[in-house]
C-alpha cells in the first residue's frame, strides 16, 4: 500500500478549478482534467466513507475513459489512504475489479483490516483512558509527547512471532510490531492534541514504521518501536530514536522524504533554549537533556584517538575511578582499540565493558561504559 506520487497535484487540481470562470474559457485538456480530478475526488471520498465504517466491499461508479481509469482509481486510492495516517495504516490489503461498458463502470474494492471498527473503538476509549491517568495540567507538548513515549514503552513489548499489527494489539496483547507502535503512538498523540504522522519506509533492512510529532513547530521523528529493544526489559526506556532530525534518523532508517515533513531542528538546541526560556519546567529539560545522552557530545565525555582512549582510562585509574563512560567516535575500531587501550594499564585487577551506538551523531560513534576493579 505504497502512495502514489501525483496525490497532491491532484488535490492542486481540484482546488484550483473554481479559478477557470475567472481565468477565461476553459480548453478542452483544462476540462478534461477537471473532470478527471472531479471523478478522483469523488471515489476517494466514497472509499473513505467505507474504510471508516469498514466495510469489506466497495462499489464505486466511475465516468470516462478505459485509458484513464487505472490511473484515475489509483489515485483516489491514494487519496483516501493518505486522507488519515490511522485509517491508512489498519487497511490490511485490498483488491479491485471493473465491469466497464462505453465510458462508464462499476468498480468493486475488497478491503481486509488490521483493525474492525469496534477494535479501533476500543483504541480510542483505552488511549483516552491512559491520557487521562498520565498527563497532567499543565503540561506543555513536550511534556506530553515524552510521557506517551515512555508510557508505549514500558507498556508494549515487540511481538517477535510477527503476528499483531495493530495498536488494538498492543494495547489488548501488550505486544505489536512496528505498525502497531506508530499507530499507538499516532493515535495517542492525536487525542493528546500533538501534530503526529506515521512514516512508512525502511530499517535494519527490513520494512518499518516510525512517526513524525511537531512540537513547537518543528518537527521530529519518533521511533518507539527501536526505542523498546528486544528482548523486552522491564521498566526500561531509552531515547536513541526519540525527537531526531531527518540527518540523524537517515544513519539506520531510509524513506521517501518527499513525502514527508522535514525534521531539520537539533532537539539538544530545542532543550537548550527551552531551559532559558521556561523556568518553571527547566528541571524537566536538563532531566531530559541527560536522559536523552546530550551531555556525552561534550568535550569532557568525547574521544576521538587510541592515544586519547589509553590517556582516559590512566586519568580514570589514577583518580581510582570504578566507572567510565566516554562517547567513541572510532566506533568501527571500538574492540581492537579497547583492548589495546586496556592492556597498556597498570593498577587495575580486572575491567569489563558495554557498549551501544550513540544515535545523536550521524557517525559510528560508540558510547562506552567501563567498570574498573581495583
Amino acid at each position: 500500500m505504497k502512495l502514489v506520487k501525483g496525490m497532491l497535484a491532484a488535490a492542486m487540481l481540484l482546488g484550483a478549478a473554481p479559478a477557470a470562470a475567472v481565468l477565461g474559457p476553459v480548453r478542452p485538456a483544462e476540462a478534461a482534467a477537471a473532470q478527471a480530478t472531479a471523478v478522483q475526488a469523488n471515489m476517494s471520498e466514497t472509499l473513505v466513507a467505507a474504510i471508516e465504517k469498514r466495510a469489506s466491499t466497495v462499489t464505486l461508479s466511475y465516468t470516462g475513459t478505459k485509458t484513464a481509469l487505472k490511473n484515475d482509481l489509483n489515485r483516489a486510492i491514494a487519496a483516501a489512504l493518505a486522507s488519515d495516517d490511522y485509517l491508512h495504516y489498519i487497511v490490511k490489503s485490498y483488491a479491485t475489479s471493473a465491469v466497464i461498458s462505453g465510458t462508464s463502470a462499476k468498480i468493486t474494492v475488497k478491503l481486509t483490516y488490521w483493525e474492525s471498527l469496534a477494535q479501533t473503538k476500543q483504541v480510542r476509549q483505552k488511549v483516552a483512558q491512559a491520557l487521562d491517568e498520565i498527563l497532567t495540567a499543565g503540561m506543555n507538548d513536550h511534556q506530553k509527547a515524552k510521557t506517551i513515549h515512555d508510557w508505549i514503552v514500558t507498556n508494549i513489548a515487540y511481538d517477535t512471532t510477527l503476528v499483531s499489527h495493530s495498536a488494538f494489539d498492543g494495547l489488548s496483547k501488550g505486544r505489536t510490531v512496528c505498525q502497531g507502535y506508530a499507530l499507538l503512538t499516532y493515535e495517542m498523540m492525536r487525542q493528546a492534541g500533538i501534530p503526529v504522522r506515521i512514516v512508512e519506509g525502511s530499517s535494519r533492512g527490513q520494512s518499518h514504521a516510525w512517526n513524525l510529532v511537531r512540537l513547537g513547530g518543528q518537527w521530529y521523528h519518533m521511533d518507539t518501536t527501536w526505542d523498546d529493544p528486544v528482548p523486552d526489559v522491564k521498566g526500561r526506556v531509552v531515547y536513541n530514536y526519540y525527537n531526531v532530525t531527518d540527518a540523524q534518523l537517515r544513519a539506520d532508517h531510509s524513506w521517501k522524504a518527499a513525502n514527508y515533513p522535514k525534521a531539520v531542528t537539533a532537539y539538544d538546541a530545542t532543550l537548550r533554549a527551552l531551559a532559558k526560556t521556561d523556568a518553571s519546567r527547566v528541571a524537566f529539560y536538563d532531566r531530559l537533556y541527560l536522559d536523552m545522552g546530550f551531555a556525552y557530545m561534550n568535550e569532557d565525555y568525547t574521544v576521538t584517538t587510541l592515544q586519547a582512549l589509553k590517556d582516559k582510562i590512566s586519568a580514570a585509574i589514577e583518580q581510582g575511578e570504578t566507572s567510565v563512560v566516554l562517547r567513541y567516535t572510532r566506533g568501527a575500531t571500538l574492540a581492537s582499540d579497547m583492548k589495546k587501550a586496556l592492556a597498556a594499564q597498570t593498577g587495575i585487577t580486572r575491567y569489563s565493558y558495554t557498549y551501544e551506538s550513540f544515535a545523536r551523531t550521524t557517525l559510528n560513534d560508540k558510547l562506552v561504559r567501563l567498570t574498573l576493579v581495583y
